[in-house]
């Protein structure tokens, strides 16, 4: 009976469940920034709909390999990127690269799958000690389909785990299949490894070094929400966790929904606000409360971020946002500022024509910010629509409140609006001043009326 090469690593997250194994050749060139030879396995029960190994730390920008019954009994590979907590993409370039070996199939109700990728990159490089890889699965009617972009139904919570793996341990002698004992020939080259592959021979499915234990086999690890019910098949060089994907999945909704309504809603809000007549006061309120807002969405992200071991530099939506909030900070200042000059004179300053036009310039580039952030965490494609429609339809509503002001549609309002065009509209002297004990423009005393005058003095 085949078995494992000792070489080569494997691992096991669960009890009976789904097995991995990885190897890597020793000179190989896979590295984080270039493809090289990598050999991994793939074992579980039929009973499993779908099973799982990614690259990454997570399933955005992750490099995702899934096995699924073919039908015809074998199995199909589907080559992978991940874009978010979504569906991953079928890649033709990276299927390209992938070669079903001597032992594929599904024998003996297990299905089984040892793949040669000559189109993968790590995420770390080839002997780290802690590479970052994921593996999910799911349980159900088998997907019997030959199309590596089959739809896939997606994982319950618990049918995911992130892990650190020790690649100095993965490392094997030869660059040939690890997983058939006393296996010395390489691949077969000549398969464009971009449909899915009939294995040549038909082996007895490998089986975990791990013993039985308390996991059930539904996939769905309902005994492993009392713990992580992981089972690592050696003795080392793997940890699983480290990262709640669930929360991961938690803290993106939150840090989207409160961005979202700061930058499309509470900010253009108070902005319109003021605009229609609003206090002025009252108007600072409501943007410090946003801005408080805004610092909480922050502080989100921040969060998020290194649940996700994400550098700040490394997104233009991370490093943006930074930035932008940043620069928020400011606003309240010139707004200060404004209010006492505006105050005192009863007329716009260049500081109030700072904090206009730099406050409607912020609030465009936290929208547009918002967009990369939705493109980041490969946000469905409704989601982008009604982000872009409830934006613009905003944005639309503030440019006709100040086209109309400017036109003077709104001047019987009353408030800090009417206020503020009283202001500007003092009228001014023409001419000299008066000389003493002359009236202005040389007119005379004005004339007697002849009806008598009541002076209440008080």
């Amino acid at each position: 009976m085949p078995s494992l090469s000792t070489a080569q690593y494997s691992f096991s997250p669960r009890s009976n469940g789904p097995t991995y194994s990885i190897g890597i050749p020793t000179g190989s060139s896979i590295s984080s920034t270039s493809a090289g030879p990598l050999y991994f396995h793939l074992e579980a029960p039929t009973s499993y709909q779908w099973v799982a190994l990614g690259i990454g730390s997570q399933m955005a920008g992750s490099t995702i390999f899934v096995m699924y019954a073919d039908g015809n009994g074998n199995i199909t590979l589907s080559g992978r990127r991940g874009t978010g907590e979504v569906e991953p993409r079928a890649d033709s370039t990276l299927q390209a690269g992938l070669e079903l070996l001597e032992g594929t199939g599904i024998v003996n109700g297990v299905m089984v799958a040892n793949v040669r990728c000559t189109t993968c990159r790590l995420q770390s490089s080839a002997s780290a000690s802690n590479s970052p890889w994921i593996a999910a699965w799911n349980t159900g009617s088998a997907i019997d389909s030959t199309s590596t972009s089959a739809t896939l139904r997606q994982h319950s919570g618990n049918g995911r785990v992130q892990a650190q793996v020790d690649l100095s341990q993965a490392s094997i002698s030869s660059d040939s299949n690890p997983f058939i004992s006393g296996s010395t020939t390489t691949p077969d080259t000549t398969s464009s490894g971009s449909s899915p592959t009939t294995a040549s021979t038909t082996s007895t499915p490998t089986s975990s070094s791990g013993g039985k234990g308390s996991g059930d086999d539904d996939g769905d690890s309902d005994d492993d929400s009392k713990g992580n019910g992981n089972s690592n098949t050696n003795t080392g060089g793997v940890t699983f966790g480290g990262t709640d994907f669930n929360a991961i999945t938690d803290y993106q909704k939150a840090h989207g929904i409160v961005m979202g309504v700061v930058v499309v809603l509470l900010f253009p809000f108070g902005a319109i606000f003021v605009r229609m007549g609003g206090s002025g006061i009252v108007h600072g309120v409501l943007q410090m409360l946003s801005l408080c807002a805004l610092l909480v969405g922050l502080g989100l992200g921040v969060k998020l971020g290194d649940m996700r071991s994400m550098k700040f530099a490394s997104t233009t939506h991370i490093l943006c946002g930074l930035i932008i909030v940043g620069l928020f900070l400011l606003q309240p200042i010139f707004g200060i500022i404004h209010h006492i000059q505006y105050k005192r004179n009863l007329a716009r300053a260049g500081v109030s024509h700072l904090h206009i036009w730099y406050g409607r310039i912020l609030m465009v580039l936290a929208v547009v910010n918002g967009g990369l952030g939705l493109k980041l965490a490969a946000n469905t494609t409704n989601g982008k629509i009604a982000y872009g429609v409830v934006a613009g339809v905003v944005g639309l509503a503030y440019i006709v409140v100040c086209v109309l002001k400017r036109k003077g549609a709104g001047r019987g309002l009353t408030g800090a609006w009417r206020k503020e065009e009283a202001g500007q509209q003092l009228p001014g002297y023409s001419g000299t001043p008066p000389e003493v004990g002359q009236y202005a423009n040389g007119s005379g005393p004005p004339a007697h009326t002849g009806q008598r005058e009541n002076v209440v003095f008080k």
